[in-house]
């Protein structure tokens, strides 16, 4: 009985050191989070499922008043990732600081420009002399609002105010009291927000536009001395990707945990949008990236266009 007792404590700790060190083993990878949109939900979902644990990745998240912030916390390195716009990777590799796309979440923009119902404003063109909201300068919001000013004539330096809000209940509350015409609001708020035509109205519907709303952006620099750190997160994204479209049960556990105070109804719309709305395998779109291109151009025209090849860090992905 002693020996035994002995073979069994001798397992028990082998066992424990063994488990402490995979702990230590694992990697810390700090994610800036631009919104708590649709977009995010395969981060959830790799976190939830333990996709990121298998890679032996701790996944901490840092929460940003919009993409402008997110991507300066990415540049000075105070994060490895960040969950924005892919257009702040073109930013970032025109300042030559390298940015990349290691995986697309969104393939479809998501955003809506929202007014009240009872407001005056029917279009674009309506807004001349008023204040809109968007989540922040430099944002994705900040760049679609001024290229569809253009679009219609308009300058988006004289003829609107343009102010940052934040997202979702900040810029919802900017509406309903006035303090913009109109506001850029993402999934779920969007929905919402129309869900009740008594309040609210669209202005101006991005959501059918393809678009790499959001990825999963790094920077050149860390994935030369991270390789096998950025193949890791970018095979668990992945994989949650897959199971956006392959385990509802998941999705909607992902979807509760991400959004516990939406009406179940609610939820239940973007479970069914989701694998409409995200990427399926990380790839980011050809004709999106040439659209972002053409966005990035109004808002900034001095900026030098860039490659998709030098954006889109696909060899990274895994392989079919």
């Amino acid at each position: 009985m002693r020996a035994i007792f002995l073979r069994g404590a001798a397992m028990a700790l082998l066992s424990l050191v063994c488990t402490t060190g995979h702990s230590l083993a694992q990697t810390t990878v700090r994610l800036a989070s631009a919104q708590n949109s649709i977009g995010s939900l395969p981060i959830v979902l790799a976190q939830r499922e333990g996709l990121f644990a298998a890679e032996n990745l701790k996944i901490e998240i840092v929460d940003f008043k919009g993409g402008g912030p997110a991507v300066q916390a990415l540049a000075s390195g105070s994060v490895e990732a960040c969950i924005c716009a892919a257009d702040h990777a073109v930013r970032l590799r025109s300042r030559g600081q390298g940015g990349l796309v290691l995986a697309a979440l969104t393939e479809f923009h998501g955003y809506g420009l929202v007014t009240l119902a009872s407001s005056p404003v029917t279009d674009i063109k309506s807004l001349q002399g008023k204040r809109i909201g968007i989540t922040s300068a430099g944002s994705l919001t900040d760049n679609t609002l001024r290229y569809f000013l253009e679009e219609a004539g308009m300058n988006p330096d004289r003829d609107v105010e343009i102010t940052g809000v934040g997202t979702g209940g900040p810029m919802r509350a900017a509406i309903e009291t006035g303090a913009v015409a109109a506001g850029m609001l993402t999934t779920p708020d969007v929905q919402a927000a129309l869900g009740d035509s008594r309040k609210f109205k669209l202005v101006q519907d991005y959501r059918d536009l393809q678009y790499p709303a959001l990825g999963l952006l790094v920077v050149e620099k860390w994935v030369k001395g991270n390789d096998e750190t950025a193949r890791a997160l970018a095979r668990a994204v992945v994989k949650a990707e897959g199971l956006v479209r392959t385990n509802k049960p998941a999705v909607d556990a992902a979807l509760a945990e991400m959004y516990p105070a939406v009406d179940p109804k609610l939820r239940a719309v973007l479970a069914e949008e989701a694998p409409k709305l995200l990427s399926a395998d990380g790839h980011m779109a050809p004709a999106g990236y040439a659209l972002m291109q053409r966005m990035l151009k109004v808002s900034d025209p001095a900026m030098v266009a860039v490659p998709y090849e030098q954006i889109s860090a696909s060899a990274l992905l895994p392989q079919p």
